[in-house]
């Protein structure tokens, strides 16, 4: 899989030029020709396909009205899209070009070079074991991995301010897309933030002051009304880039036990942890209602990670590890899938390619 798709956008756009040209000719002429013997609603199908067979292209969207969901998904190119939870933060093997942060490592050779990238895509995320054929499915026009660790919406359509070379990922999106996956909202909302308040004071903590709960509770029940609206756009907008693509949102995983204890190993109170699990709901029902407003796929991992969150005999969650890359305090896939949790999510992406269960 492509790590990240580089692409001359400029010499893109003077043969879009020539292409526009040569498409309103041909369909013109297709149309001439097959509108006195189709209906309306076939029109569109037949000519987009035929149009796309006459500019030769390596591969072309199928008749939707006799293709299977699997033929609909793989006819082109797979590019996975999100944050920390779709790029692998926590399941291990990164690509080296986003494992690196040279104003942070004591290397002489570095020193006065900030050039940074901790995107940490992985080799075990959910996009790349689907993208080599760990499922059993072989995508046409490829793969394309532009999932990056902390990414919220506006990394989306904005290039990356806190990683280098990171374009705006939805430029990877075009008429050759035939599956999206997108993996976003959870940074958008500050879990992290939520998560280290909690291991520092929680619900059972010092009195006196501000539990995580009592600091976010409100923030995030607001958050989500606005958030809902933002990715309905951005549902939209992807749909737009990727006109005949199946756009799939993979939603997020309760991190802890259904009945979760007192912990000294993340330092997280039962009852923080318990209502993390609840705020992990709410944030999916959210997801599944901007996905059906949408018109566009949702998955919800929850019932599939039960037994194997934080604490259980099975984790598919990585518990708090101490001793992060470079300077870093704590490891930033603390409280993120593993590779077993990647697989158990590819999984999931697979049986809704497969056989699609809409929101």
């Amino acid at each position: 899989m492509r790590s990240r798709g580089y692409r001359s956008r400029a010499a893109e756009q003077g043969a879009a030029a020539l292409e526009r040209v040569g498409l309103t000719i041909v369909t013109a002429i297709l149309v001439a020709g097959v509108i006195v013997t189709l209906s309306s609603a076939q029109l569109p199908t037949v000519v987009g396909s035929a149009v796309c067979q006459v500019l030769d292209r390596d591969s072309c969207p199928p008749d939707d009205s006799t293709a299977t969901p699997l033929e609909r998904a793989t006819w082109g190119e797979y590019v996975a899209l999100g944050d920390s939870y779709a790029s692998g933060e926590g399941a291990g093997d990164y690509d080296p070009d986003t494992d690196y942060d040279h104003g942070d490592e004591w290397d002489r050779d570095n020193w006065g070079d900030d050039e940074r990238n901790r995107c940490h895509r992985s080799g075990n995320a959910y996009a790349e074991v689907i993208q080599r054929g760990g499922t059993g499915i072989t995508f046409h026009g490829g793969s394309t991995f532009a999932a990056c660790s902390g990414a919220t919406q506006g990394d989306l359509t904005d290039s990356n301010a806190s990683n280098d070379h990171e374009d705006p990922q939805l430029d990877e999106l075009d008429d050759d897309v035939s599956l999206v996956t997108l993996s976003i909202g959870g940074n958008d909302l500050g879990f992290g933030t939520v998560v280290a308040d909690c291991i520092i004071n929680g619900e059972s903590g010092i009195p006196i002051l501000d539990s995580c709960r009592d600091k976010h509770a409100d923030r995030i029940e607001e958050r989500l009304e606005t958030l809902h609206g933002e990715l309905v756009d951005t549902y939209d907008e992807i749909q737009e880039r990727a006109p005949d693509a199946r756009v799939v949102i993979v939603g997020y995983p309760e991190l802890f036990g259904q009945n979760p204890r007192d912990s000294l190993g993340n330092l997280l109170f039962a009852e923080d942890q318990a209502w993390m699990n609840e705020q992990a709901g709410e944030l999916n029902d959210m997801l599944r209602s901007a996905a059906r407003e949408a018109g566009v796929e949702f998955i919800d991992p929850t019932a599939a990670f039960r037994g194997h969150g934080i604490g259980s005999d099975d984790p598919w969650i990585n518990d708090l590890n101490w001793g992060g890359p470079g300077l870093s305090l704590v490891d930033p896939g603390s409280f993120h899938p593993n590779a077993q949790g990647h697989d158990a999510l590819a999984d999931l992406v697979e049986e809704q390619i497969r056989q699609p269960a809409f929101p």
